[in-house]
């Protein structure tokens, strides 16, 4: 079975009654990495804008975009509890999974990776970044925040029987083509805000502009 399966019938909701305790406990945005490289890059004059976050759990950071923000928050999710959840926070979450968002083209001003790209099916990266690529505009931003390994790892995940969890430089499913440019990549400890020399506990927040340049021929 493939782990998107197995996440969308049942760990999905197993994480989702793991973590819920600790999002909760969580300051925003102070404890969250993400939020503050957002509200970093994100002009005051940007106006209305509609943000995606891809496995946003419960919605809590994306209530909090669009509270304070004032933008269109929508959410994909695989734990159907997680869902319902995110649903009575007033934000637009459905059940799904990356490599196939029920949206349509250059809808999004910003699309978010919520930590999620480390438990997807190895074979489904192409179209995860090319379904990414498909609902974001333009002159759009992409986030990632994830574990971080500059080279391909794979390690046993130990929640659940039979999935793997892997650390890559998520980013280069995006900077090979030409109109994707990284414009900040920030490695740090996965349980704290400061840098780490371990590379087992590596996490990056990337942003990503999303920018159709001139190509000559």
């Amino acid at each position: 079975m493939k782990q998107k399966e197995i996440f969308l019938h049942s760990e999905g909701d197993a994480w989702f009654a793991r973590n819920q305790q600790g999002v909760a406990t969580k300051k925003l945005p102070d404890d969250d990495a993400l939020l503050l490289e957002l509200l970093d890059f994100l002009p005051d004059n940007v106006g209305k804008i509609k943000v995606l976050e891809i496995g946003c759990g419960d919605g809590t950071r994306l209530a909090w975009i669009k509270k304070n923000l004032y933008a269109d928050c929508y959410g994909i999710e695989p734990s159907a509890q997680a869902v319902t959840e995110a649903c009575t926070k007033g934000v637009n979450v459905q059940q799904g999974t990356a490599d196939m968002l029920p949206f349509e083209n250059q809808s999004f001003d910003i699309v978010i990776y919520g930590f999620c790209l480390y438990l997807c099916d190895r074979e489904d990266l192409f179209h995860i970044a090319s379904e990414a690529d498909r609902v974001l505009c333009s002159s759009g931003w992409l986030m990632i925040m994830d574990f971080f390994s500059p080279l391909s790892r794979a390690r046993t995940y130990h929640h659940c029987e039979g999935v793997q969890s892997y650390k890559m430089d998520y980013r280069t499913l995006f900077t090979w083509h030409p109109d994707f440019e990284c414009m900040t990549h920030k490695i740090r400890s996965h349980g704290e805000a400061s840098y780490t020399d371990d590379p087992d506990d590596w996490v990056a927040v990337s942003v990503i502009r999303k920018c159709q340049k001139q190509h000559i021929a």
